[in-house]
């Protein structure tokens, strides 16, 4: 099984909801899965088995979560699989859902169980005759592939005036600001929140400038223990931080300087640590995703290394996918940032060229994390990866995110 969450944001850039995408199997090897044989067990909701393995809270906050569903899983035993989110769910249908009484029936029986409901892919050619149903229906997803997302909006708002609007697939900060000024919408979904930066003002903010400096000194190849200890020791957050973490690898000791505590943790240990907690300082004033994003990357990248055959170059991947958008973070080009972290030529070439010995394992994490389960399957085809590896590398990757940062 392969699954990844989505995030849709509320008009001042924090989260919503997360969407669940997933895929039960390879397309590749199960070609039949893209005719008829797509029904096969279409009563178990596909992907739940990722709230299953990582906790609700620490996955999504107090986010809405939505999960789509078909005309068959509709009438499977929706209540067991789902239960326990206290109202937080979203059930997600399209025109698989007919407008017919027994469809409006069972949804009605699980509004009044706690469930929400919403609505996607529906023409506006097609609205009159679902309208009986969409009466209780709480969230109204709009398409911008389909045309205009504001015009689209202005005509279904004739017919929905009391619904909430997403407005989907919205792929630069120009369309979300756009629909964002229109007033017409409460939600948006899309890849805007994290388009790349080309041009523009390429100065890091001051309160910046010492995160940058201590991370350009860790990702040196053979960094200085003392120089490290030297930095850390003007900031009493990291200071104290750092002592608390050497503290807790220690037995019947205790560390009583920032000089000891790098010792102990050595190059690789201090690196990754400092690499991660300055980069979460850096996204301060960022919409949390991006921080959120890159570093579940970051683990992702780590974890798939043994799959894509660099076992023992683990930790240049878990940079590679911490500073995918890094960019964004420092309001600056992509190579430009690079610079000035002082990364690999390797984890260079593929953020800033999409080219090198990473760049097939970077093209992996974009179109997972994007539910392209066709470009995924491919991929897995490829380079002889087997899904399940890739599953429990995600679903840790949450678990890690949520242990440290939750």
């Amino acid at each position: 099984m392969l699954a990844t969450l989505v995030p849709l944001f509320n008009g001042d850039m924090s989260v919503a909801s997360y969407c669940l995408y997933a895929q039960k199997e390879n397309m590749y090897e199960h070609p039949h899965l893209l005719g008829a044989g797509k029904y096969d067990g279409a009563g178990a909701i596909v992907g739940i088995e990722v709230f299953e393995s990582v906790s609700e809270d620490d996955l999504v906050l107090n986010c809405s979560i939505i999960i789509p569903i078909n005309n068959i899983s509709l009438f499977s035993n929706i209540e067991e699989q789902l239960k326990g989110f206290d109202g937080r769910i979203i059930l997600l249908v399209d025109q698989s859902i007919k407008p017919e009484e027994s469809y409006n029936k069972r949804l009605l029986d699980l509004k009044s169980k706690g469930f929400k409901l919403a609505m996607k892919d529906l023409p506006i050619t097609s609205i009159d005759t679902f309208k009986f149903m969409l009466d209780d229906f709480d969230l109204f997803l709009i398409n911008s592939e389909a045309g205009d997302v504001i015009e689209q909006a202005k005509e279904f708002r004739k017919v929905l005036p009391n619904m909430d609007f997403c407005a989907e697939n919205l792929h630069s900060v120009e369309e979300f600001e756009k629909a964002k000024e229109s007033g017409l919408f409460k939600i948006f979904e899309g890849t805007f929140f994290r388009v790349p930066i080309n041009k523009g003002d390429t100065q890091i903010s001051p309160i910046k400038i010492n995160y940058v400096k201590l991370m350009k000194v860790v990702n040196d190849v053979d960094f200085d223990l003392e120089d490290v200890a030297n930095v850390v020791g003007q900031d009493p957050a990291l200071s104290i931080e750092l002592l608390q973490i050497a503290n807790r690898l220690t037995i019947n000791s205790h560390i009583r300087s920032i000089a000891q505590a790098t010792a102990l943790l050595g190059q690789k240990e201090l690196r990754r640590w400092l690499n991660t907690t300055l980069f979460n300082g850096l996204a301060t004033g960022k919409p949390n995703e991006i921080a959120r994003l890159s570093l579940i990357r970051a683990r992702f990248a780590e974890n798939l290394a043994p799959v894509f055959d660099y076992a023992m170059r683990k930790d240049e991947l878990f940079l590679m996918g911490l500073f995918s958008l890094i960019n964004l973070i420092l309001d600056m080009p992509m190579e430009e940032a690079l610079n000035e972290l002082g990364v690999s030529n390797e984890i260079k070439n593929a953020l800033v060229n999409d080219d090198g010995i990473f760049a097939p394992q970077l093209e992996f994490l974009l179109s997972y994390e994007a539910g392209d389960w066709q470009e995924v399957s491919r991929l897995m085809v490829l380079h002889d990866i087997e899904m399940h590896d890739v599953y429990e590398a995600y679903v840790e990757a949450l678990k890690w995110y949520g242990n440290m940062f939750i």
